[in-house]
């Protein structure tokens, strides 16, 4: 129903109106009962999803899937495949089938708010969807990126840093500490594997030289041992003391972004009606996992 032209014409009335009035069947049909949104239209919950995948970087290194349910948790299951050679003395296969991790994923509800002056949300020239899901990608893509790094899991999703296996200690980031980050991560991860830190960090190994003066960093193409480098400011910076972990080498498409429910929207007339506007609220349910610690280690600073 949602995928309908006639869905996306009511849809972008009900959001451009001031009046308060009844949602017509097809929206009715795709009310949220908790927070009484209503499903975004097809085409446009294609564009959102390009513009937030912009704007959150782990929606692009890590793995998206989507995971609808009516549940509030679900199991992922991850596991190696078993390979062996086979022969007429020695046919079976599945020998090992208790092998498999499973991961439990719940849904975690991430808000945003914004609002337009009733004469720009009313003009038929002023393209409102282009408008609101640009906001709304902007602001929830950072924030997404911002808990895929540094989220506890506790009304939030897990970011990675919270479940990432230290593979190197360090008082002072050196050039040496850099390589032996690098070969702490199996063979098996360091061959898609990247890295991830932020603009202070990347600062300082740009300036890293071995005792030949060779630079760490290959400023031809922007990588370290070959590997790409991606920068997050959300990432903590060596100056953050004992604990932070500001270097994060590994292969991210065993970081899970689940998303369990499509983005959804209302709009808010009575509220900013003295002011003369309209708020909008929109709403996304996600979770995200590291489904192998072991893929991503991280550089911890201590002392």
């Amino acid at each position: 129903m949602y995928r309908t032209t006639e869905y996306n014409r009511e849809f972008w009335n009900a959001i451009r109106s001031k009046a308060r009035r009844a949602p017509s069947a097809a929206l009715e049909a795709t009310r949220s009962k908790q927070n009484g949104s209503y499903r975004l239209p097809y085409e446009s919950n294609k564009k959102f999803t390009v513009l937030r995948q912009k704007e959150n970087l782990f929606r692009r290194i890590g793995t998206v899937v989507s995971a609808p349910t009516h549940d509030f948790t679900i199991w992922a299951f991850d596991n190696e495949p078993e390979v062996t050679w086979l022969s007429v003395k020695n046919p079976a296969f599945f020998t090992n089938v208790e092998t498999h991790a499973t991961h439990m994923l719940h849904s975690h509800t991430l808000g945003c708010a914004t609002h337009l002056s009733e004469d720009f949300a009313g003009d038929a020239d002023f393209d409102i969807e282009a408008h609101v899901m640009g906001e709304f990608a902007t602001s929830i893509g950072r924030a997404e990126e911002a808990a895929c790094i540094n989220g506890d899991g506790v009304n939030t999703i897990s970011g990675f840093l919270k479940d990432a296996l230290v593979g190197h200690t360090t008082t002072d980031i050196t050039y040496d500490d850099v390589i032996r980050l690098f070969f702490s991560l199996d063979q098996e991860y360091r061959r898609n594997g990247v890295w991830v830190m932020n603009t202070e960090t990347a600062l300082k190994l740009r300036t890293l030289k071995d005792n030949a003066g060779n630079y760490i960093w290959n400023h031809s193409d922007s990588t370290i041992l070959g590997k790409s480098v991606y920068i997050s400011d959300y990432m903590p910076s060596e100056s953050n003391g004992t604990g932070a972990r500001p270097i994060a080498f590994g292969d991210f498409s065993y970081f899970w972004i689940a998303d369990r429910l499509p983005f959804a929207m209302r709009p808010l007339t009575e509220v900013l009606m003295p002011q003369q506007q309209i708020g909008y609220v929109g709403y996304e349910t996600i979770d995200a996992k590291l489904i192998r610690p072991e893929a991503i280690h991280v550089m911890e600073i201590i002392g």
